[in-house]
């Protein structure tokens, strides 16, 4: 199409409304089509004789409206109104024009026409198609397994095949690690403030979840070993590099003191790792400093497709061959093909690529967040998909929730981790990593910071 210029004088309003509402105009009338791509932000505003800013925040309101989707490094382009976009991505958003920064997910990517060929080519090859459609070891193909050892490798974790396991998915991973560690009726103990998926796996298998104390570091290792002198513990979950929902991470010497106490107590440390796959450095994982103590887990979910439900677990020695048996009684061993198609698509240059631009995307997102939400008790880490917001008096985290909800945000309060009875702070984790532009999140975190700003609200006072 020819270079678009609406005109946006003399509208009576603001004129990045003014812009966002010539390019409504322009699709209702078929000038601009589906597909369709904008001027970029310099080209119009020369156009326009306007600021670059004004139409950032011109085209991040039509963003807003569904009308357009930006994506990072490609352009702004008009929004398909009749069906969804193919391209793959996440979660469907539940409501229209709401941002949901509720959801630890994958930055939207462009990788349906790779993942589509890694398909193909494993159609058209009869013997791989035979052999990934046949009953596989319950802990997955030996060529999976020594894939996944390689690809851990880079991130400083040593394994070998023998003591990992293939999954669907790390919530999987965490169920197995449960399975082969404890028994209905043991306790286990996690982060005050934990992956809410923890609590549902631990309410399926009758066991009971103490919530310790935390810091920056995570877990307080005098609270733990104080906890195992009164109490039998079986196992302790830990997420120790950018932990959700605090993006607390763990030093090396607070490590060591972990492992020290679990060691004398017989405890199992079950260590999720999901979360640090575009950590700058790897961290001291606990699998390399106690491998006869510790269950790894990882998962593509972050960062390939949560559809394809593929993730690793690496397991003591010891309990190995139970993760093995518990495997058989649940699924028999994890979807074959599905490891095929994620391992394959990423050993290929295209999602290598796709990988960068999404972990620049990532750093945008947070150097954005940083800069609207300053002056504010934010913790952040570099890679992190969330961010922890610490509440000013006299906020607390559900009502705070409930007014981001009735402005179309969608975020977590802190209550929604916290593990057993342990008090929930006055804080909300907001996943800047879920809406599909930045243009999206940069109209959340815009409301989040005015509510903030707002002050309190009366409604929720009682007299």
């Amino acid at each position: 199409m020819t270079f678009w210029t609406p005109t946006i004088e003399g509208s009576g309003v603001a004129r990045y409304i003014a812009l966002a509402d010539q390019i409504e105009t322009a699709i209702q009338s078929g000038e601009l089509s589906a597909g369709d791509k904008l001027p970029t932000h310099r080209k119009l505003a020369d156009a326009l004789e306007v600021t670059v800013g004004t139409v950032t925040r011109g085209y991040s309101e039509a963003e807003r409206r569904g009308l357009v989707s930006a994506i990072v490094g490609s352009g702004t382009f008009v929004s398909s109104q009749q069906q969804p976009d193919i391209q793959f991505s996440h979660l469907l958003p539940s409501a229209a024009n709401e941002i949901d920064l509720s959801l630890n997910l994958p930055i939207a990517n462009q990788s349906a026409p790779g993942i589509r060929s890694v398909m193909q080519e494993i159609a058209a090859d009869q013997n791989l198609f035979l052999e990934l459609m046949g009953y596989q070891h319950e802990r997955g193909l030996l060529r999976h397994r020594q894939w996944a050892v390689e690809w851990l490798a880079p991130r400083g974790i040593q394994s070998s095949p023998d003591n990992l396991a293939i999954t669907c998915g790390g919530q999987h991973a965490i169920t197995l690690s449960l399975m082969a560690a404890t028994r209905a009726g043991d306790t286990i103990a996690a982060e005050g403030l934990a992956y809410p998926g923890l609590k549902a796996v631990a309410s399926q298998q009758g066991l009971k979840v103490v919530g310790l104390p935390m810091d920056g570091q995570g877990v307080l290792p005098d609270a733990f070993a104080s906890y195992c002198k009164l109490n039998h513990l079986r196992a302790i979950y830990l997420c120790p590099s950018i932990q959700n929902p605090t993006n607390a991470s763990m030093g090396l010497a607070r490590r060591k003191a972990i492992i020290k106490i679990a060691i004398a107590n017989d405890v199992w440390i079950i260590e999720d790792e999901i979360p640090t796959n575009y950590l700058a450095q790897n961290p001291d994982s606990f699998v390399n400093l106690a491998p006869q103590q510790t269950f790894y887990i990882n998962s593509h979910s972050k960062t390939v497709a949560p559809g394809l439900r593929v993730g690793y677990l690496i397991a003591p020695p010891k309990l190995i061959e139970s993760v093995s048996a518990s495997i058989r009684a649940q699924c028999w061993f994890a979807p074959t093909i599905n490891v095929e198609i994620a391992q394959r698509w990423l050993d290929k240059k295209e999602a290598k690529d796709w990988l960068n631009i999404q972990k620049k995307d990532l750093y945008k997102r947070q150097e954005l967040t940083s800069e609207i939400l300053d002056g504010y008790d934010i913790v952040m880490t570099k890679g992190s998909f969330h961010v922890w917001l610490s509440l000013p008096e006299p906020w607390r985290a559900m009502e705070f929730q409930t007014l981001l909800a009735e402005k179309g945000v969608r975020v977590l309060s802190a209550e929604s981790f916290a593990v057993g009875r342990f008090p929930a702070p006055q804080a909300i984790r907001i996943c800047i990593s879920g809406p599909s532009t930045i243009g999206q999140l940069e109209t959340g975190l815009k409301i989040i910071r005015q509510q903030l700003e707002d002050g309190y609200d009366a409604r929720f006072s009682v007299f």
